[in-house]
């Protein structure tokens, strides 16, 4: 929950932004393409604590593998989505290419900053120092 309010919600309200300004200088076309690229985004890093949670508090020895092997899946399926979505006969006819990209910068700039702020807050610590004396 705490990462749905602090990281993807107002990462959401970036995109919202990204596609007004879109809307005003391409149409619909861009408010397309800045949505697109906003959920793009949004999918793309929220899919990863919600695959990786159960993992980590069931085998924390898995969970560097099992984080790797579903990066390397998710950007297949990003490159096959881009793929798709660039397809100027197909489903990119209807989207801006320069909105649906410029969003997913911004976007991802604004969940990066979000993320290490979130993280900063929670104030967890790195590393124990025990009750051992050196």
């Amino acid at each position: 929950m705490t990462t749905l309010r602090t990281v993807v919600l107002p990462t959401l309200v970036v995109a919202a932004l990204c596609a007004l300004v879109a809307g005003l200088r391409e149409g619909g076309e861009g408010v397309a393409g800045a949505a697109v690229g906003g959920v793009i985004v949004c999918l793309f890093f929220a899919s990863s604590p919600a695959a990786l949670g159960p993992v980590t508090k069931v085998s924390p020895h898995l969970s560097l593998l099992v984080a790797m092997i579903f990066f390397l899946t998710k950007v297949i399926a990003l490159l096959a989505l881009f793929t798709v979505l660039f397809d100027r006969d197909g489903v990119g006819s209807h989207l801006d290419d320069r909105s649906l990209g410029g969003t997913v910068i911004v976007s991802t700039l604004a969940w990066t900053f979000l993320q290490v702020r979130a993280s900063q807050r929670a104030r967890i610590p790195t590393y124990d120092l025990g009750d051992t004396e050196r």
